[in-house]
């Protein structure tokens, strides 16, 4: 039980396994750490492991999927092994599981046409399996275009009133042979407080075979009163050793890569070390070429990873004394929550790079 997961995690797949095995696993949980630490992959192993279908499987997330997507598109056409082809499997299945029938009505005519997109995307990966080699490539173009469009749309609020009531029906509904249900919700700390609240309820009342697991990298913004109805599982960042083991088994040279984010920003077209740069030469040099900031960040699509950067090297100068920590907190403050309202009303990006480059200069100088 949980074997690929206790070779990055074994003291969750432990906790896991015990939990499952003992017909105790709780019914709200908390999968909270790191970034590419293996959480959503957790919640994944966790529904195969208690034998719930896909279709009773129902994801939420706010996170950017098309990085991962991506890498996984690319290895595939590079690599063409099962490894591969499964790797991709899993990494497009928790964006289809985004556009579950339940959540349907919910939708704006604008959004409808994305679950349309979505079914799209299922068949196109059924053929996966069945694509001759001089197929594949074509395929996976196709493949490439949707689950972007899906991706990059996906982007706003992780949970809405309207979703937690469709999910709160979708549960109450008896199921065929009583069998689980699962829903994953990635991002609740950044949702309106309405939606919390009525998610709240839910998990007050969780209905019979149903199980949630929230997943969170700062479960601090979480609201207190649904931390205290969690159990919650720390997951610890991933080490070299660990690191390498997934890249092992993916056939990739595990000396190319630093982390599993580098890969997947790379295999998504970021150049991190070079919004790495740019964010120091906002924040430390104070001679930053704003346009060609601009142009790059809209060529690639990074303006959130350029957004985390430029608060790493805000929280860097407090530490070395570079920066009046006062002035560090207020600006970090002020982006990390400019950065979230953007996401939830899914604003335009250049307008939160205005600010954060407008308020950085005014506050540093």
């Amino acid at each position: 039980m949980f074997e690929k997961l206790s070779a990055t995690q074994p003291e969750i797949a432990s906790q896991l396994s015990e939990l499952i095995s003992k017909d105790e696993f709780p019914s709200s949980s908390l999968f909270h750490g790191e970034p590419c630490s293996g959480r959503m992959f957790a919640a994944m192993s966790v529904a195969k492991e208690m034998g719930v279908p896909k279709e009773n499987t129902i994801i939420v997330s706010d996170r950017n999927h098309s990085y991962r997507i991506m890498s996984a598109v690319a290895l595939l056409r590079k690599s063409r092994n099962k490894a591969a082809k499964d790797f991709l499997k899993d990494s497009v299945n928790v964006l289809l599981q985004q556009y579950h029938g339940a959540l349907m009505d919910e939708q704006t005519a604008t959004a409808k046409k994305r679950f349309s997109d979505a079914a799209e995307v299922s068949e196109l990966m059924e053929k996966l399996d069945k694509a001759q080699d001089n197929e594949l490539d074509s395929l996976l173009a196709s493949i490439e275009k949707f689950v972007l469009a899906l991706a990059d749309s996906n982007r706003t609020q992780a949970i809405s009133v309207g979703q937690v009531r469709a999910i709160r029906d979708w549960c109450s509904t008896s199921s065929m042979d009583g069998e689980k249900k699962l829903v994953v919700v990635e991002g609740l700390e950044n949702a309106l407080g309405a939606a919390v609240n009525a998610f709240l309820k839910t998990l007050e009342e969780p209905p019979a075979n149903t199980y949630f697991i929230l997943i969170s990298a700062n479960p601090g913004r979480i609201l207190a009163t649904i931390l205290s109805r969690v159990r919650k599982f720390r997951f610890q960042a991933l080490d070299k050793e660990r690191t390498k083991y997934i890249f092992n088994s993916l056939f990739i040279n595990p000396n190319k890569y630093e982390s599993l984010e580098q890969f997947f920003l790379e295999g998504g077209g970021i150049d991190d070390a070079k919004l790495k740069s740019m964010a120091h030469s906002l924040v430390a040099t104070h001679n930053a070429d704003i346009p060609a900031i601009v142009a790059e960040l809209e060529s690639c699509k990074g303006w959130d990873i350029f957004f985390s950067h430029v608060v790493d090297e805000l929280y860097r100068g407090r530490l070395d004394g570079s920066i009046d920590p006062r002035k560090a907190d207020y600006l970090i403050e002020g982006i990390n929550e400019m950065v979230s309202k953007g996401r939830l009303f899914n604003q335009n990006k250049r307008l939160t790079f205005d600010y954060v480059a407008y308020r950085t200069k005014e506050v540093l100088g």
